[in-house]
C-alpha cells in the first residue's frame, strides 16, 4: 500500500490540474466578451473622381466601358454609384451604343446598370442601319446581353420617325425593338420600305430598326 501511495497522490494531483485548467479556460471564455459580427455599412467604403471601368472579351478586346465624373462603392450590396455616367457598348458585330444619365448604379456583379435622370441611349449609324435614339427618365442596361429596357415612358427616334410609348426593350445584337404601349407614332416616308405604298402604316410593336 505504501508503494502505491505516491502513484495515487500523483494521479490525484494530475486530475486536479486537468479539472482546474478546464475550469479556468471555461471561465475565461465566458468572462471575455466576444466581438459582435461585423456590421455591413450602408456608407461608401471607396470613392474616386473621374471613374473609368473597362471590360473585355476572352481575347482581351474591350467590349464595354463605363465612366463618370465620380464614383462611390457601397459594400452592403456591392454596388457602384456613378455621377454623370456614360456607358459605351462596342461589341464586335454589333452597332456601337452610348448611354448617358445624370446618375448610374451598377450592381448584380456588374451585369446591370441602372441609368437615372435624363437617360439617353444612342445607337450610332452603320452601313446598313441608321442612328437610333432612346430617351427616358430611366433606362436599364445589361452590358453582357447588349440589351436595354425600361418600364417608364420612353421616346424612340430613328431618322425622321418618332415613337412614344411606355415600356420598351431593345436588343442591340438582333436590333429588335419592342415597345409595349404605343401612345404616339410618326413615321416618315423616308423611313418606310421603298416597296410600301401605304405612308400611314403604323409600325408593329415588335420592330427591327
Amino acid at each position: 500500500m505504501k508503494e502505491r501511495l505516491p502513484a495515487l497522490i500523483a494521479l490525484f494531483m494530475l486530475l486536479c490540474l486537468v479539472i482546474t485548467t478546464w475550469w479556468a479556460a471555461d471561465y475565461a471564455q465566458r468572462s471575455i466578451p466576444l466581438d459582435p459580427p461585423a456590421r455591413i455599412s450602408h456608407e461608401p467604403d471607396a470613392w474616386s473622381d473621374r471613374f473609368i471601368m473597362l471590360s473585355s472579351d476572352p481575347d482581351g478586346v474591350p467590349k464595354n466601358r463605363l465612366e463618370g465624373d465620380s464614383m462611390k462603392h457601397f459594400p452592403h450590396n456591392d454596388s457602384y454609384e456613378i455621377v454623370n455616367a456614360i456607358s459605351t457598348g462596342q461589341r464586335p458585330g454589333s452597332a456601337i451604343t452610348t448611354g448617358r444619365a445624370d446618375l448610374a448604379t451598377m450592381f448584380n456583379n456588374d451585369k446591370t446598370i441602372l441609368m437615372r435622370g435624363n437617360a439617353h441611349l444612342q445607337r450610332f449609324p452603320s452601313e446598313d442601319t441608321s442612328a437610333l435614339d432612346i430617351t427616358s427618365s430611366e433606362l436599364i442596361i445589361y452590358p453582357e446581353k447588349d440589351i436595354i429596357e425600361t418600364d417608364k415612358p420612353a421616346t424612340v427616334i430613328q431618322g425622321n420617325s418618332r415613337m412614344n410609348g411606355k415600356g420598351m426593350t431593345y436588343n442591340n445584337q438582333t436590333r429588335e425593338l419592342k415597345v409595349y404601349s404605343n401612345t404616339d407614332v410618326s413615321i416618315s416616308n423616308k423611313d418606310l420600305p421603298s416597296q410600301s405604298s401605304n405612308t400611314d402604316q403604323a409600325p408593329e410593336e415588335n420592330n427591327r430598326p
